[in-house]
C-alpha cells in the first residue's frame, strides 16, 4: 500500500448575527479548520450496522479484524394477507379494521366507500388505495396485492451510513388482522380474520463490512506499531467505546464525528444506545 497527501482537518465554527439596533453583518466564532499533515504507511476503513442497544463491535484497530462481535440475522418483514369477497349489491362504505400492536390508533377502522356492481377486484383495489392513504396504516406497512388480496408488509426500521441502507425488522406482531366488515354497503363477505402469510423474524446483531483485516485491494494489513489517527462517524444512536476493558469515550448521535490521534489501546468495543450504524478510518504505521 502506498499513502500520499495523508491529511487531517479539523475545526469548530460558528457564524454569529449581532442582536444590537442597526448593527449588521456576521462574526466567526472558532478558528479556520486546521489541516495537520500524518504520517502513515497504513490505512483502511470499515462500517458496521447495529440492530438494536447492546449489540457489539469489537475491532482490532492495529489489524483491521473484527472478533467476538454480536452475529447477524437479517431477519425478514412480517406479511399479512386479506381476501375481499362478495359482489356489491346495495352502495355504501365498507368498514376495513386493521388491528397492529404499536401502531397509533389500533385497532383503526377505516371506511372505504364502495359502488354498486364493485366486485371483489374492484373495491379490493380501493381498499389498498384507502389503506395507503391512511397516516397510521400506510405509515408502518406497505400495502399491495393484485385481484382480491389486500396485503400488508411490515415496513423495516432503516439506517442509512454511506451509500448501504440496512434495513432493520421486528418480530411477529401476533395481533396485527386486516378485518372486513360490510359497513354500510351490501354483498361484501365480511372477514373477521385475515392470513398470517409470512411471520417477522427480528433483525439482530451486527452487519460488518471490511472488518476483515484486509484493505481494500484484499490485502492483509500488516499489524501497526502506532496509530496516527482515526475518524469515527456515527448515524443514529450514541455508542460507548471501551478499550482493554476500560471506558474510554462516548461519540455522539446522527452524523457526530471524533477525531482520535493515537490510541493506545489495541482492541476497542463499539455498544450503541439504539439502532445505529458506525463508520471507522485508521491510519498508522508499521
Amino acid at each position: 500500500m502506498n499513502l500520499s497527501n495523508i491529511k487531517a482537518t479539523t475545526g469548530l465554527t460558528s457564524k454569529a448575527i449581532p442582536a444590537s439596533t442597526n448593527v449588521v453583518g456576521t462574526v466567526q466564532i472558532g478558528a479556520n479548520p486546521e489541516t495537520n499533515t500524518l504520517t502513515a504507511t497504513v490505512a483502511y476503513s470499515l462500517q458496521a450496522f447495529f440492530s438494536a442497544s447492546g449489540n457489539v463491535l469489537s475491532l482490532n484497530h492495529l489489524t483491521g479484524v473484527t472478533t467476538n462481535s454480536t452475529a447477524f440475522v437479517a431477519g425478514n418483514a412480517q406479511v399479512e394477507t386479506a381476501t375481499a369477497a362478495g359482489t356489491v349489491t346495495v352502495a355504501g362504505n365498507a368498514t376495513i379494521t386493521v388491528t397492529s400492536a404499536g401502531m397509533a390508533g389500533s385497532p383503526k377502522a377505516i371506511s372505504v366507500a364502495v359502488a354498486v356492481s364493485d366486485t371483489p377486484t374492484l373495491w379490493a383495489a380501493k381498499v389498498r388505495t384507502a389503506l395507503t392513504a391512511d397516516t397510521a396504516v400506510g405509515g408502518r406497512f406497505t400495502v399491495s396485492g393484485s385481484t382480491t388480496a389486500i396485503v400488508l408488509t411490515r415496513k423495516p426500521t432503516t439506517v442509512v451510513m454511506g451509500d448501504i441502507t440496512h434495513n432493520i425488522h421486528g418480530a411477529t406482531d401476533a395481533t396485527l388482522n386486516v378485518a372486513i366488515a360490510t359497513g354500510t354497503a351490501t354483498g361484501i363477505t365480511a372477514a373477521a380474520t385475515s392470513a398470517d402469510t409470512t411471520a417477522g423474524v427480528a433483525t439482530t446483531g451486527v452487519l460488518i463490512y471490511d472488518g476483515d483485516g484486509k484493505d481494500f485491494e484484499g490485502t492483509t494489513i500488516p499489524t501497526m506499531t502506532s496509530i496516527a489517527g482515526e475518524l469515527f462517524k456515527t448515524n443514529g444512536s450514541a455508542f460507548v467505546v471501551d478499550g482493554n476493558g476500560d471506558d474510554l469515550f462516548t461519540i455522539g448521535t446522527n452524523g457526530n464525528t471524533m477525531f482520535v490521534p493515537g490510541l493506545a489501546e489495541t482492541t476497542y468495543t463499539f455498544v450503541p444506545t439504539g439502532p445505529s450504524a458506525i463508520q471507522i478510518t485508521v491510519f498508522g504505521n508499521v
